[in-house]
């Protein structure tokens, strides 16, 4: 199973989000004749991802059985018998509608304030129960596993650091201004505290996305070349694909918005989304070692 954390230190630009787009879109692909298996685990515990699946009324009966990541993670540091299964909630495949794609089966872990506030006061923890006890049982169930971080971390949150330690890859959204840009360092700071405590490689920068694009505006024309210069002196790759300044994409995680098909979700941005998504699994299939598009299947 690949785990890829969608993190950007800076708050508000766009990380639920940009988990549903390739939540979505990456639940579509197939390799080698199979649909990818895709799992969105939300780490924040204000849930927008989570409810953005599940709706409101689903995340809330979630959260009332008590079965969040917090703890799942406590358990499996106590090293009590844990039924991973019973910590999963699933977003049920839309409904065809003609020749529309429908929105895929998608697997859902959710976060609460109580559970993960009792496993981060507890100083003892271990900072690789997720990635040790967590990732191989889910890998005989998911093929990627999506992980929707919080922003505004440091070493004292434990559980976002153990579920960074857990990622093979980040990928972080990113507004093209000089005020989100700027946020990049401590972004980068927090992935190599994560590699020195988890004694590892990963997890490794898959690329920097931006968000709310505007390309005829004069701040991105101005910007653009800056933005490129300061990713090449901080060695992380920036997507060519960008996804726009748009209102549909951005009430996108709106759960009353009733949709069943990817085009219905979203409209006449859908190439957008699936440019961005699709060269996120380019780079992932590269660091596989793998051509991108070998035995890979689109909608």
């Amino acid at each position: 199973m690949y785990a890829i954390s969608v993190f950007n230190n800076k708050g508000g630009v766009g990380k639920s989000t940009l988990t549903l787009f390739m939540a979505d879109f990456l639940a579509t692909l197939s390799v080698r004749g199979r649909a990818l298996r895709v799992l969105v685990m939300d780490m924040d515990a204000q849930g927008s991802s989570a409810a953005a699946l599940l709706g409101t009324d689903g995340l809330e009966r979630a959260r009332g059985s008590g079965l969040g990541v917090g703890r799942l993670a406590r358990d499996l540091d106590l090293r009590t018998a844990v039924d991973t299964g019973e910590f999963l909630f699933k977003r049920p495949r839309g409904v065809p509608k003609g020749r529309a794609e429908p929105l895929p089966e998608i697997g859902v872990m959710v976060s609460d304030k109580a559970s993960s506030f009792a496993f981060e006061v507890n100083p003892l923890h271990r900072l690789t129960i997720l990635r040790d006890g967590l990732k191989p049982e889910l890998a005989k169930r998911f093929d990627v596993a999506i992980l929707d971080l919080p922003g505004n971390i440091d070493e004292r949150n434990l559980l976002a650091v153990n579920a960074l330690i857990m990622s093979d890859a980040v990928v972080a959204p990113v507004e093209p201004s000089r005020i989100s840009i700027n946020a990049l360092p401590d972004t980068l700071e927090m992935v190599r505290y994560v590699r020195a405590r988890g004694a590892r490689e990963a997890p490794v920068f898959l690329g920097l996305v931006l968000n709310r694009v505007d390309k005829r505006s004069q701040q991105f024309q101005r910007n653009l070349p800056w933005i490129r210069q300061m990713c090449e002196q901080l060695g992380v790759p920036l997507f060519d694909a960008v996804l726009p300044n748009a209102m549909a994409l951005s009430t996108a995680t709106d759960d009353r918005l009733a949709c069943d098909a990817m085009r219905e979700r979203y409209g006449l941005y859908y190439p957008h989304v699936k440019a961005v998504v699709w060269e996120v699994f380019r780079r992932w299939r590269h660091r596989q070692g793998g051509e991108g598009g070998e035995a890979i299947g689109e909608p």
